[in-house]
C-alpha cells in the first residue's frame, strides 16, 4: 500500500506547482530547511512528502500552507551495510516523493494558522520556550521533552545522548506518559478528597490518568513509545474497572499486537524494538526480585537505591544487542548516567516542563519560571553527561555484526533472561568482550580496501 502510493513515475523531475501543508516542524540545517508535507487537493502529489529549501526567504512552519514550485522524485538512497538506510527510513515514515523547492516569486504563503488545533498549540508552546529559554540547545530539549518536538536538537547533541546512552530521555516515552498520569491521578484523588465526592474516586482518578496520558501522547505527535505506554494504560485502567487483576506481561503483549496490526511499519523502526524489549525487560527483572519489607525508611531508601542500579546494569545488558545492531555502539557509561538522570527527570525535568506548558496565559509567570527549572535541570545533566563521556571507553563503537557476533548476542540475552544461578552464566562478559573489541583488519598503511556490488551502473 505504501509503495502504491509513491509519486508516479511521469512526474518525476518536473517543475510542478503546487499547494502543500506542513505537517511537522521544520528542520534547519546551516541554508537549508527540510520538512514534511501534505498536498491540498492535489491528486499528482503522494499525501506525504519530504522537502528542502535552499535559502528561504520566509521559513515554513508546522501548520502553514503554502503555494510552492517543487522538483520531486520518487524515494530512494544509498544502501551501504553498516550505515543509516535512508529508504528505509522515508519507507516507514510513509513518504512517497522527496525533492526540493525551487526558489521563485511564484512561492508564497497562503495560510500562517494552522487549521489543526493541536499543532497550533504545538507551535504556540515551543515558540513561548523559545523566548523563555535562553540557551538555544536546552531550549531544544525542554520542547522535545514537553511536546515532542525534536526539530531543534542538533547532531552534537543527538550524539551526546546517544553515547552516554540517555537518548531514550529525549523522546515522549513511556516515563514522562506515566509521569503525566501519576501525577493527574494523584490531583484527582486529592480533589475529590477535598470535595468530598460520594462516586468512587479511585475510579475516577483512573480515567483521569488515561485521559491526560492520551492527550499528552496526541500532544507530542503519537510516536511508538507513547502509543505503547497509552495503550498499556487503557488496558490497565480497563481491567481495574473490571474488577480485574491486571497481568502485565498479557497488557505488554496485548499493546504490541494492537501496534503491530494497525501499524505494521512501526515495526522497523528502533524505537518500537528498544520500547517493548525495555518495558519487557523491566517486567522481567521485577518478577525476579524478592519483596523485602523493612521499616526503616533509611533501609527502604537503601535498598531502592541498590535496586535501581541493578536496573541499570540490567538495562546495559539486556538492550546492549538492539543498541549494537541499531547504533553500533555499547555504552558502558548509560547505567552510571541514567542512574543520576532517571530519577532527575522523574522528580524535577519533566514535571517542571509539564507545569511550565500548563502554567500559561493569567499564570504565565509561574509557567516559565518552572520552564527555566527545567532547563537548569537539563544543563546539569548536561554537565554530568561531559563528564561520564570523559571517562576512557565509556562508548564503545562496534563493527558489523556478523555470525560471530551474533552468537555473542545471544550469549548476552542468555544472561538477561537465565536464573542466577545457572551454569556459565556469566560467560556473557567473555561474549561482550569479545564484541566490542571485534575490529575489522585495516588496509596497510596509504592502501584502500573496496568491495563493490556491480549494480549495472559501470
Amino acid at each position: 500500500h505504501v509503495v502504491g502510493l509513491r509519486l508516479p513515475p511521469q512526474f518525476e523531475g518536473d517543475s510542478m506547482l503546487t499547494v502543500l501543508e506542513v505537517v511537522d516542524f521544520p528542520r534547519r540545517r546551516g541554508e537549508s530547511i527540510s520538512f514534511m508535507a501534505r498536498p491540498v487537493d492535489d491528486p499528482r502529489i503522494p499525501p506525504r512528502v519530504r522537502l528542502r529549501w535552499f535559502e528561504a526567504p520566509d521559513p515554513p512552519q508546522i501548520g502553514d500552507v503554502w503555494q510552492l514550485e517543487v522538483r520531486l522524485r520518487r524515494p530512494r538512497g544509498t544502501s551501504n551495510p553498516g550505515v543509516f538506510d535512508y529508504e528505509a527510513w522515508l519507507f516507514r515514515e510513509r513518504v512517497g516523493a522527496t525533492g526540493y523547492v525551487v526558489n521563485g516569486p511564484r512561492n508564497r504563503r497562503l495560510q500562517e494558522e494552522a487549521a489543526d488545533p493541536v499543532s497550533r498549540l504545538r507551535h504556540h508552546i515551543v515558540r513561548r520556550l523559545e523566548s523563555v529559554v535562553e540557551d538555544t540547545d536546552t531550549a531544544a530539549v525542554v520542547a522535545a521533552i514537553s511536546v515532542g518536538a525534536r526539530h531543534a536538537i542538533t547532531a552534537e547533541q543527538w550524539l551526546r545522548y546517544a553515547k552516554s546512552g540517555t537518548s531514550h530521555l529525549m523522546a515522549i516515552s513511556g516515563l514522562h506518559v506515566g509521569l503525566a498520569a501519576t501525577a493527574a491521578w494523584f490531583l484527582v484523588v486529592a480533589g475529590c478528597a477535598v470535595l468530598r465526592l460520594g462516586a468512587n474516586h479511585l475510579k475516577i482518578a483512573w480515567i483521569a490518568s488515561l485521559l491526560v496520558a492520551a492527550g499528552y501522547a496526541c500532544l507530542s505527535g503519537f510516536a511508538v513509545p507513547a502509543r505503547r505506554a497509552t495503550l498499556m494504560l487503557f488496558l490497565l485502567v480497563l481491567a481495574l474497572l473490571l474488577s480485574r487483576e491486571p497481568r502485565p506481561f498479557v497488557i505488554l503483549a496485548a499493546a504490541c499486537f494492537v501496534i503491530v496490526v494497525f501499524d505494521p511499519l512501526a515495526t522497523m523502526a528502533p524505537g518500537f524494538q528498544l520500547s517493548f524489549a525495555a518495558v519487557l525487560l523491566l517486567l522481567w527483572f521485577a518478577r525476579r526480585q524478592a519483596f523485602i519489607s523493612t521499616r526503616s525508611g533509611i533501609a527502604r531508601l537503601g535498598r531502592g537505591t541498590v535496586q535501581l542500579a541493578a536496573v541499570q546494569v540490567f538495562l546495559l545488558f539486556g538492550l546492549l544487542p538492539l543498541t549494537a545492531m541499531n547504533f553500533g555502539r555499547v555504552s558502558f557509561v548509560a547505567p552510571l548516567v541514567n542512574f543520576a538522570a532517571v530519577p532527575m527527570f522523574s522528580v524535577a525535568t519533566v514535571p517542571l516542563a509539564l507545569a511550565g506548558v500548563l502554567l500559561d496565559g493569567p499564570l504565565s509567570v509561574a509557567g516559565d519560571a518552572a520552564l527555566r527549572g527545567s532547563a537548569a535541570s537539563i544543563g546539569l545533566l548536561r554537565w554530568f553527561i561531559d563528564r561520564a563521556l570523559a571517562i576512557p571507553n565509556g562508548a564503545v563503537p562496534t563493527a558489523l555484526i556478523d555470525s560471530s557476533g551474533s552468537l555473542c548476542l545471544a550469549a548476552i540475552i542468555a544472561w538477561t533472561v537465565l536464573p542466577r544461578a545457572w551454569p556459565g552464566r556469566h560467560v556473557v562478559l567473555l561474549a561482550t568482550l569479545a564484541l566490542v573489541t571485534d575490529r575489522v583488519e585495516a588496509p596497510p598503511e596509504g592502501c584502500l580496501d573496496a568491495r563493490v556490488l556491480d549494480t549495472g551502473q559501470g
